[in-house]
Formats: structure tokens, C-alpha cells, sequence
């Protein structure tokens, strides 16, 4: 009897053994298949990610000037020295004011990332005065034109009926999580936004429908 219980429990564990390897062998497997399908899904994305990062126009450099040139209202990929790389668009909105008691034309340039805003309020102003010719009979005006631009450290920007107010440091300005979406959700059309220089000065202007359509893909 002991002889014949012992074969039987041999059995038993042999069997055991027996199943507990090919449950092992099935999860061996069943981990393999994973890893062999989230490989090529992996690969798919980095290629998407490289292909797009290509098709962008690429611009060596955050700094705003008067006369830049640059892809306007559009994402650009920005490849800056000291600041590194990142996705942002170009604005720029040009007009005549009577501004700092001169009729001068006026630039607002700014860039537009996730991290922040960055704005640049120049302006042009023609001063003339008139010297007599006599020889000529002529009154000819001679015309002085002076550039200048003007630091901004309070930018508004008005989005149906919310209003951003943000302040900043040399003309750079944080964007938060909230302003963000704001951005992100805003209709196409024109958006208007204030800026407020350091010495008083207050500039109204906007930022056109192709740009803000552009920010669905920054924000």
C-alpha cells in the first residue's frame, strides 16, 4: 500500500510540475506578443513626431526686431542658441496713430509660445520742417526720421468676454494653464489686446484671424 500511494504522489507532482511550466511558458508567450506589437506603435509615433518637426519652417532665433523676416502667422519651429528649441508663430500689426504727440507709423511684433508672449511696440516718427528757396521759388520740407521703441511691462489681451491682464518683465510675458485654453479655444477672427509701456504710453491693437487660427496648434 505505501509503495503504491508513494507512485501515486509522484504522479500527482509530475503532473503538477507539468502545469505550472506551460502556465509559465503561456505567460512567457503572452508577454512576448506585447512587447513584439507595442514596439512597431512606439517606432510609428517617434516617425510622426520627426516627419512634422520637417515640415515646419525652422527659425534660428526669439529675438523680435522691426525688420525681421520671418514666416508671419504661422507655427514655425524656433531653434534659438540660448534659449533652445520650441513651437511658436510671429505676429506682427502695423499702423498710423498720433503717438507720443507725433503722427507715427506704429509696429507691434510678437511671438506666441506655450511658455510665454513676447511683444515689441516700435514706432517711426517723421518731424519736418520748411527751408525757403528763393532761388527756386521753392518751400521744400526737410524731414527728420527717428525710430524708436518703447518697453512694455502690462499686456491685455481680450477674449470674448474674459480679459487678460499680464504683467512682465522686458516685454515677456507668462502664459498659465488658464490662458492657455483661452487661446487654444478662441473663434477665428481678430483678437484685441492693450499694451501699457513703461512710461504711460497705452497702444491698442490686434492680433489677426490667421494668427489666433494658428494657435490650436501652439496651445
Amino acid at each position: 500500500m505505501l509503495m503504491h500511494s508513494k507512485g501515486k504522489n509522484n504522479q500527482i507532482w509530475s503532473l503538477t510540475r507539468l502545469a505550472t511550466v506551460g502556465l509559465s511558458l503561456a505567460a512567457l508567450n503572452l508577454a512576448t506578443t506585447n512587447i513584439t506589437f507595442s514596439q512597431p506603435v512606439v517606432a510609428q509615433s517617434s516617425h510622426l513626431l520627426a516627419k512634422a518637426s520637417r515640415e515646419l519652417p525652422v527659425v534660428k532665433s526669439a529675438a523680435l526686431g522691426v525688420n525681421m523676416n520671418v514666416p508671419w502667422s504661422k507655427p514655425v519651429k524656433i531653434e534659438d542658441p540660448f534659449e533652445g528649441n520650441y513651437l511658436g508663430i510671429f505676429d506682427r500689426n502695423y499702423f498710423w496713430s498720433n503717438f507720443v504727440n507725433n503722427n507715427a507709423r506704429v509696429v507691434v511684433i510678437s511671438l506666441w509660445s506655450r511658455n510665454s508672449i513676447r511683444v515689441l511696440l516700435a514706432y517711426s516718427a517723421r518731424n519736418c520742417a520748411y527751408r525757403s528757396y528763393y532761388h527756386a521759388l521753392l518751400a521744400a520740407p526737410e524731414c527728420l526720421i527717428s525710430h524708436n521703441t518703447l518697453k512694455i511691462t502690462n499686456l491685455y489681451i481680450k477674449i470674448g468676454e474674459q480679459i487678460f491682464r499680464l504683467e512682465g518683465n522686458n516685454g515677456t510675458f507668462k502664459v498659465s494653464n488658464e490662458l492657455a485654453t483661452a487661446l487654444k479655444n478662441s473663434p477665428a477672427k481678430n483678437v484685441t489686446i492693450r499694451l501699457l509701456s513703461e512710461s504711460g504710453e497705452t497702444v491698442d491693437s490686434q492680433i489677426g484671424k490667421r494668427t489666433v487660427e494658428a494657435w490650436k496648434a501652439v496651445y
